[in-house]
């Protein structure tokens, strides 16, 4: 059963939104559920790199300063949104992720486009990873058993000793599956630790075919509008196949962490089953690189969040159909003069 909307406001004008970081596997998951919609939607994509797909693909492309330039671009994306009649702003890069959060008031104010990004408290909490366990842990939530490296460096030989090997070791400040390594005895342990800081130890959970992507949407009142519990393959740390079937007191639990986190928008949540218990090692504030394959089943988080936040209707979550969703990877062929006028066009 898909989402159950009320309040249903006149839908035929076109609704503007950007959705910037277009090139990643977050923008164009964004971009082609937004397609997927019903409404009518007029995507203007953005992106600092004149090769980035998304850019090819949106009714409007345009080329942005690096986010980086923070007063750069904040002025150029103040102007996009008042000249094109913005309505909703989806963030697909991750790096652009504090700015947006720092200025989506300011944003929102003077453009009167909505800013789908969670609060710079969430944010901060979520890409710390040793404050995402300690976070949910003081919750009541589930985790792996943990400890900080070199911090903890004391406690390693028992924590060892309690939890055995193998073991995950990741930086404490990361993206994705970006420096996680599987340490299968102490020398390969020492091997990943010695010298470094800032990382975690963790103990590893042992399901493979057990691990789950989960998203939930929040709106503005902190309403859940969209929940979806995806069993996922991972290769080289993105999802390439997710399974949808009877997960949904998996979906259930996550939307109560994302409450409890005070989430706004999209939050992306990793985890794996033990003894049949959720036990979360991860959440991603943010789009998912699975939010396509989400709408294939049914569950469209971006056409939620505007019909909640920018048409104000009443948006009830659905259940997803079940089914297997596989991702290939495909070549796309454009004119030269498609890039020419691309770059021409943003050059000004």
């Amino acid at each position: 059963m898909s989402a159950v909307y009320k309040n249903m406001n006149e839908t035929s004008n076109t609704i503007n939104v950007l959705v910037t970081g277009s090139g990643s596997v977050y923008g164009l998951g964004i971009m082609r559920s937004l397609k997927e919609s019903v409404l009518p939607v007029e995507i203007i994509a953005i992106d600092s790199n004149p090769y980035s797909l998304g850019l090819f693909f949106a009714a409007k492309s345009f080329i942005c300063p690096q986010a980086a330039d923070e007063e750069s671009y904040y002025m150029f994306i103040k102007n996009l949104c008042i000249n094109h009649q913005i309505k909703a702003i989806f963030i697909g890069s991750t790096a652009e992720l504090p700015f947006y959060s720092r200025n989506r008031e300011s944003l929102e104010k003077s453009t009167g486009a909505k800013v789908f990004v969670n609060s710079p408290e969430v944010i901060e909490l979520c890409t710390d990873k040793w404050l995402t366990m300690c976070y949910l842990q003081r919750s009541g939530f589930q985790i792996p058993a943990s400890i900080r490296y070199p911090e903890d460096d004391g406690m390693l030989s028992s924590f060892i000793e309690d939890t055995g090997f193998p073991l995950i070791v990741k930086p404490r400040f990361g993206r994705g599956s970006v420096g996680v390594v599987l340490v299968k005895d102490n020398q390969q342990l020492l091997e990943n630790i010695n010298g470094k800081k800032g990382l975690i130890i963790q103990e590893y959970l042992t399901d493979e075919d057990q691990e789950f992507t989960v998203g939930i949407c929040i709106n503005q009142k902190g309403k859940v509008i969209s929940k979806i519990a995806l069993r996922r393959y991972l290769l080289e740390g993105v999802t390439i196949a997710a399974v949808s079937d009877d997960y949904h007191h998996i979906a259930d639990y996550c939307a109560m962490v994302a409450s409890t986190l005070g989430a706004y928008g999209a939050i992306n949540i990793q985890l794996r089953l033990k003894d049949c218990m959720p036990v979360i090692f991860e959440i991603n504030p943010r789009f998912s690189s699975s939010t396509c394959m989400r709408s294939l089943f049914g569950i469209n988080e971006p056409e939620n969040l505007i019909r909640s936040e920018v048409l104000c209707q009443e948006v009830i979550p659905g259940s997803p159909a079940t089914g297997l969703v596989l991702r290939q990877y495909m070549d796309y062929y454009f004119p030269l003069d498609k890039l020419n006028s691309l770059s021409k066009e943003n050059l000004h």
